[in-house]
């Protein structure tokens, strides 16, 4: 079973129940959680029939809205929709869990009720993100805005994995996101991300890339921390948007034969439009936890609920966390037993260097 917080999201509940609807008439198992009465409502108005798919409804009487502080909303709301469908996780009633609503909580959420996996220190979305040889897997996408220099060392072990089990590639490439090759460029946290990756025993690190550099497919794998790799995720839908816009507006001013020739690229636009559509997967994994937690859009519609309702179900079937997470804790206990040994190098030099 699916745990959906129904209420999550700028276009909840309306696109979340609908898309959640559709999911169900395929038989995947759901259980919203929100306000009983406007699903019960919402269901009614978009199928009578609707009792006869597998959705069953959790009443909750609060909501984390948008604007709400992660961690005190996640503690006094104990009774809001997020939170509930995260317990259902934790206390082994749902196989996942999907949220569209604030990005944070659901963060804060799933760390205090379901758990860090075993070597973890901070959970972060990674997801793909089109090039033009096909796509790079990029993390953190907007979890963590303040990371510290082991977090993103870590964030780099998830993205090897991540991509070695869902991509086949047996040594991924793996950079990180910076403005400049050179190693001395970036603030204080790129820099030492940087040396620390460079002693990395157990991933294939190619060095810095620029966010101008990702797109050319010359990399598996961007490391991040959550602020920069926000802004790159929606710089991209946005840079996207606009590109599809202008293509549109030139057009209209063309006289009718030539914009009947234009017809002729339509199949390009296209795809461009949907290389870089959100809806097609509906959400990201937040991984580094004990069980598979799915943050949508927050602008997501009831296609791109659909979708990520149907991507945490086969993620949950695959029991892939399972096996991503003890991937993961091996790397991390091979970094100990080489790499860490570094660690306490680079404190020395540090010392001597005061």
């Amino acid at each position: 079973m699916i745990a959906v917080d129904a209420m999550g999201g700028d276009l909840a509940p309306y696109a979340v129940v609908q898309g959640a609807l559709h999911a169900a008439r395929s038989g995947i198992p759901i259980t919203l959680f929100g306000d009983k009465a406007i699903l019960e409502s919402l269901l009614d108005k978009f199928d009578a029939q609707w009792r006869k798919v597998p959705i069953a409804l959790e009443h909750c009487a609060e909501i984390i809205d948008m604007h709400d502080v992660p961690t005190k909303s996640v503690i006094k709301k104990k009774n809001a929709s997020l939170v509930r469908a995260v317990q259902a996780v934790a206390d082994g009633n749902a196989q996942a869990v999907v949220s569209a609503g604030n990005s944070g909580a659901v963060l804060v959420a799933g760390t205090l009720l379901i758990g860090r996996a075993s070597g973890i220190s901070r959970p972060c979305v990674g997801g793909f993100l089109p090039t033009s040889t096909g796509n790079v897997f990029c993390l953190d996408l907007g979890a963590n805005v303040d990371c510290k220099p082991e977090h993103l060392e870590q964030f780099a072990i998830m993205g090897h994995v991540y991509v070695h089990l869902t991509k086949g590639i047996q040594k991924p490439r793996v950079a990180l996101l910076a403005n400049g090759h050179e190693p001395y460029k970036g603030p204080a946290l790129v820099k030492e991300v940087y040396q620390r990756l460079s002693e990395q025993k157990v991933i294939d690190f190619i060095g810095n890339i620029e966010a101008r550099e990702i797109f050319k497919g010359e990399t598996d794998v961007v490391v991040t921390d959550g602020f920069a790799g926000n802004v790159l995720l929606k710089s991209i839908q946005g840079a996207s948007r606009m590109l599809i816009d202008i293509l549109r507006a030139e057009t209209q001013k063309l006289s009718w034969w030539r914009r009947m020739l234009s017809l002729l690229n339509i199949s390009a636009i296209k795809k461009i439009k949907h290389s870089t559509d959100y809806a097609r997967t509906g959400g990201a994994l937040l991984l580094g936890l004990r069980q598979p937690v799915v943050v949508a859009h927050g602008c997501s519609h009831a296609g791109a609920i659909e979708q990520a309702i149907r991507f945490a179900h086969r993620v949950a079937e695959q029991q892939f966390i399972t096996q991503f997470n003890a991937e993961v804790l091996s790397c991390l206990k091979k970094q100990h037993t080489g790499g860490f040994v570094s660690q306490k190098v680079r404190s020395v030099f540090k010392w001597m260097q005061q």
